[in-house]
């Protein structure tokens, strides 16, 4: 794919965040993913990747809390941060990540919309390639964290070696993930997303009962509680006592439901499917719901 064409601000990557991270590891692959080796962040997180044409999930959670502090930025560590969200007791998405290929451009301009924000970040971490040798992710990210709504919250990200990332043959995946279509919150108030993807976006769809916004690589969609349980009844929910605005469904399309649905009878993991959609259980997806969906319903 041509990263180049990505439009600044379009969703990047969404961190799942997990406790306990290896078993999640595994449990992604269950569900048909091909997740990229494990690597360390400077600030003792881990992550992985199962990449797609135009995002990403990024399995991360914190595996070293020595090392919080380092690469840290006007007294904010994101190691620290990933380890305040486990302090919660729940897994799930933390944060979501915007694409950008002008850091300082992108975060000059988003600084005079936003209250909060946390500066810039420059970090590398190495990698092995396939043939065995090391070689430097290098990432430069600007913080919009909200204190109030932090997984509602999001940064902007640069990927200076995008050939380290969006590489065709991680994009091949055996339950036939294309992209992620969109990212559903929930929350018994939506008004601080209202507010800030006007900020972002400049312009949302709205009904009594949601918001939306098309980033131009993904939707961001917002529903209250009673809506989202209507939606997702067929699936147990996510457990989170988080009143406040959280991702909790990740619609992904794929090439056909059939090749996914093998993988998940043949692992035991527990889905819903009525052949419009195959929805899987949050036990086994980091504490979300992942509905996948055809292409050309996503279309």
């Amino acid at each position: 794919m041509d990263i180049s064409e990505k439009q600044s601000l379009s969703l990047d990557h969404i961190l799942l965040t997990v406790k306990d991270y290896y078993s999640s590891y595994e449990n992604l692959i269950k569900i048909g993913f091909q997740m990229t080796q494990i690597s360390n962040h400077p600030w003792g997180t881990a992550t992985s990747f199962a990449v797609f044409q135009g995002n990403f999930i990024e399995l991360i959670g914190v595996i070293d809390e020595t090392k919080f502090g380092i690469n840290a930025t006007n007294g904010f560590c994101f190691g620290r941060q990933m380890n305040t969200f486990h302090a919660k007791g729940e897994d799930g998405i933390s944060m979501i990540a915007l694409h950008s290929k002008d850091t300082v451009g992108d975060y000059s301009e988003l600084n005079k919309r936003h209250n909060e924000t946390q500066g810039i970040v420059d970090f590398r971490r190495t990698i092995t390639l396939e043939d065995g040798t090391p070689d430097d992710v290098v990432v430069t990210i600007g913080l919009f964290l909200d204190s109030q709504h932090t997984e509602a919250s999001s940064f902007i990200c640069h990927q200076h070696r995008p050939d380290l990332i969006w590489k065709d043959e991680w994009m091949v995946h055996p339950n036939g993930a294309i992209k992620i279509e969109a990212l559903t919150y929930v929350g018994d108030d939506l008004s601080f997303l209202e507010d800030r993807w006007t900020k972002d976006y400049g312009c949302i769809e709205k009904t009594e009962t949601s918001l939306e916004v098309d980033t131009q690589s993904g939707l961001l969609k917002a529903v209250s509680p009673s809506v989202f349980q209507q939606t997702y009844s067929q699936i147990d929910l996510p457990i989170s006592n988080n009143p406040t605005p959280h991702v909790a469904a990740v619609t992904i399309s794929t090439v056909s439901l059939e090749p996914l649905i093998a993988i998940l009878d043949n692992n035991g993991v527990p889905y819903f499917s009525d052949h419009n959609r195959v929805l899987v259980s949050p036990t086994y997806a980091g504490n979300v719901i992942l509905e996948f969906i055809p292409l050309q319903a996503a279309n």
